[in-house]
């Protein structure tokens, strides 16, 4: 079984930190990817039947695309429901440090969460596991982000990854120490 990831930084950028993931993962994300981007993404990947891919997006898309929320989940579910893929998982949008983040609406927070709501919908949806990752990143606060207020902390891949290692061997199942 191989472990692909899909979507934007929040996967890309977990590259160092793979290893907590297992040995067969192939991180086929983009830094800025939106949902949009992930069709490209899975063409790339070679998705295989054995295969369990873990989503992150909606962090672009809120920030940036222009997509409602609800048109994003639409996106999203129609893309899950196609994969040829033995599980899925998505990640919510992390949301952001709006004490650090430049350049985005001061109600930044509450479209973040319309979005991983939406996003959450198109798993449940789909039959596909959802990480909350606000909840998974909440012990650390301030701490999960970089100085740009976006982009996860070494810390963040530390609490998250051990996540998604967990929900992933939940779908394949296998045992996971």
């Amino acid at each position: 079984m191989r472990i692909v990831l899909l979507g934007d930084s929040h996967l890309a950028y977990a590259q160092p930190y793979l290893r907590m993931l297992g040995d067969r993962v192939l991180n086929a994300a983009v830094g800025g990817s939106t949902v949009d981007d992930l069709p490209t993404q899975a063409a790339v990947a070679q998705l295989g039947a054995d295969d369990v891919v873990v989503v992150s997006v909606g962090t672009n898309d809120a920030a940036f695309g222009g997509l409602a929320a609800a048109d994003f989940g639409s996106r999203a579910a129609a893309l899950l429901a196609l994969l040829p893929v033995r599980g899925r998982v998505v990640m919510t949008t992390p949301g952001v440090d709006r004490d650090r983040v430049v350049g985005l609406p001061g109600h930044v927070e509450v479209i973040m969460q319309a979005y991983g709501d939406a996003l959450a919908a198109a798993a449940e949806q789909t039959g596909s596991a959802v990480v909350d990752t606000p909840a998974v990143l909440a012990p650390l606060g301030s701490r999960a982000f970089v100085d740009d207020g976006v982009h996860l902390t070494e810390d963040a891949y530390h609490l998250l990854l051990p996540t998604l290692r967990e929900v992933v061997g939940e779908l394949a199942g296998e045992s996971q120490s």
